[in-house]
C-alpha cells in the first residue's frame, strides 16, 4: 500500500446518475445544478471544493476505488452541514441510504434541512463514540466514511464499523494530522492511525494524501474483516 499525491488520470467515472467525473477535462458533476469545471475556476475555488468534498479530491487524486456506488448503504460519521452527505447521497441515488451522524446542534439543523428534501438521507444528531444510542437507525451498511478529524477518529471508526459494517466492507477515513498530534510528523500520525485500524481487523488497501489542496491530509481506505482466500489444494 503506497501513498500517492494528487494526479491526472485519463479516463471517466460514472458514478450514478447525476454524478459523474471526467478526468480527461477535469471536470466534475455531483448533479444537474453543480457542475465544477477544474480546469477554468480560479485556484482558491478550487481549495474550496477540495476542502468541502473530500470524496472529490480522493477521486479527482487518481484513488481506484472510493467504495461508494449506486444501491450502496453509507454510514457517513462527521456530516457537518450535510454539503458533503447530499453529494453522496446523489452517488447512492433512491436505491441506497446514507446514515449521516453529525454531533453537534448548530450544523445538524442545516443537516436536518438537507435530508427533508433527500428521503435517502437519515440524519443522526448524536455523538458517534457512542453508537449504541442510535443503533435502532442505522442498518448494516457496506461502507463507512468518516471526516471528524478527533484524536480517536480510528477508535470511532473501529467501533461503528463493529456494530454496522458488514464483513468484507470498506472504510473510507479522512485523516487530518494536526488533529490527531500537532507534534509529529504527518507521515509519522498517518503510519499510527493504519497500526491502529490493521489492529481492529481492517486490511488497508490505498492511501492518497490531498495535497495541495489539503495540507497535512490524506484519506485512508481499507477492508474490514476481509474473507481469508483457501489455500488450493
Amino acid at each position: 500500500m503506497g501513498t500517492r499525491s494528487r494526479s491526472s488520470i485519463g479516463f471517466g467515472i460514472l458514478l450514478g446518475p447525476s454524478v459523474s467525473v471526467d478526468l480527461n477535462s477535469r471536470q466534475i458533476l455531483f448533479s444537474s445544478d453543480l457542475h465544477y469545471t477544474i480546469r477554468t475556476i480560479p485556484s482558491q475555488i478550487m481549495t474550496e471544493i477540495y476542502n468541502h468534498v473530500k470524496v472529490a479530491a480522493a477521486i479527482l487524486g487518481g484513488v481506484d476505488n472510493i467504495w461508494i456506488k449506486p444501491g450502496s448503504k453509507v454510514l457517513y460519521l462527521g456530516a457537518a452541514a450535510g454539503t458533503s452527505v447530499s453529494h453522496v447521497s446523489d452517488i447512492v441515488g433512491p436505491k441506497g441510504n446514507v446514515y449521516a451522524v453529525e454531533f453537534s446542534h448548530r450544523p445538524g439543523r442545516d443537516l436536518l434541512n438537507v435530508a427533508k428534501a433527500r428521503t435517502n438521507i437519515i440524519p443522526i444528531i448524536e455523538d458517534a463514540r457512542h453508537p449504541l444510542k442510535y443503533r435502532m437507525l442505522v442498518g448494516m451498511v457496506d461502507c463507512v466514511f468518516a471526516d471528524i478529524a478527533q484524536p480517536d477518529q480510528a477508535r470511532i471508526v473501529a467501533l461503528n464499523s463493529h456494530y454496522f459494517l458488514k464483513n468484507g466492507g470498506h472504510s473510507v477515513i479522512a485523516i487530518k494530522a494536526s488533529c490527531i498530534d500537532s507534534t509529529a510528523a504527518p507521515e509519522a500520525v498517518f503510519r499510527r492511525e493504519v497500526s491502529k485500524l490493521q489492529s481492529e481487523n481492517f486490511k488497508p488497501l490505498e492511501q492518497l494524501t490531498l495535497e495541495p489542496y489539503e495540507r497535512d491530509h490524506c484519506v485512508l481506505i481499507s477492508q474490514y474483516r476481509p474473507s481469508k482466500k483457501k489455500k488450493s489444494e
